[in-house]
């Protein structure tokens, strides 16, 4: 006769008792009870374990495959899995309530003015050999997109910021440039094309890059500064920010 699995969950009011399936399996996830590729015992079992329907449970379980806390298979050894962390839903998420709350230009550039220049000086500090590599690559790129004439560097830059964001070693600051990033990407593709800038932004990521592998984070600020203080004059053309 087979064991039955431990019981983790405990009996929920009917009242909000989807809710509180939610944020029972929620709270286990996030304390380590339940890790990536766990499997979740079976919704006959979920049923008995929080003393609810399965209809109630399954809902539940839509609910939390929405969130991407967990994947749903079917078939032979199916059921519900704790998902593998992916910040691109959340980061997309983010960047859909940005634009609902009309995040602006200003804003944008008031943002990446107060984290940017904190970030930089972490990595300044903490930059591995294959976080330099990784801007290096981004400069490159930008370098070979001018080169052949393509004026769309943009991405380039953006993988840049990006790549400086994770040689700060922080993951708090990582995820708030990752919110931000399609809408970066935005409003450089509308300052675009332009040749000037885009020499000048390869110039300022080398200087900035040269400053982070000589571990100089004073220097690297001011570096920043000066480099986010064109770019907010070029954004303010586009959106006549006064």
């Amino acid at each position: 006769m087979v064991a039955s699995p431990p019981q983790l969950f405990r009996t929920v009011r009917v009242a909000r008792a989807s809710h509180d399936v939610v944020q029972q399996i929620k709270t286990h996830i996030f304390e380590g009870n339940l890790a990536p590729g766990d499997r979740l015992p079976s919704e006959k079992q979920l049923a008995e374990q929080f003393g609810l329907s399965r209809i109630t449970v399954r809902d539940a379980m839509r609910v939390l495959e929405s969130q991407g806390l967990i994947t749903i298979r079917v078939g032979a050894g199916g059921g519900a899995f704790v998902a593998n962390p992916d910040t691109a839903s959340a980061n997309e998420l983010l960047t859909d309530l940005l634009r609902l709350q009309r995040a602006n230009v200003r804003e944008l550039i008031e943002a990446r003015l107060v984290i940017e220049t904190s970030i930089i000086e972490y990595a300044a500090r903490r930059a591995t050999r294959d976080d330099i590599a990784a801007m290096q690559r981004a400069i490159d790129g930008a370098r070979a997109a001018r080169t052949n004439g393509d004026s769309h560097f943009t991405r380039h830059s953006v993988d840049f910021h990006v790549a400086l964001a994770q040689a700060a070693k922080n993951s708090v600051l990582l995820f708030t440039v990752n919110s931000f990033r399609t809408l970066f990407y935005e409003v450089l593709e509308k300052l675009i094309p332009d040749d000037l800038m885009a020499q000048r932004a390869i110039a300022d990521h080398q200087k900035i890059l040269d400053a982070i592998a000589n571990h100089d984070p004073e220097h690297a600020q001011q570096l920043m500064r000066d480099h986010l203080s064109y770019f907010e004059k070029r954004a303010r053309k586009i959106e006549h920010i006064k």
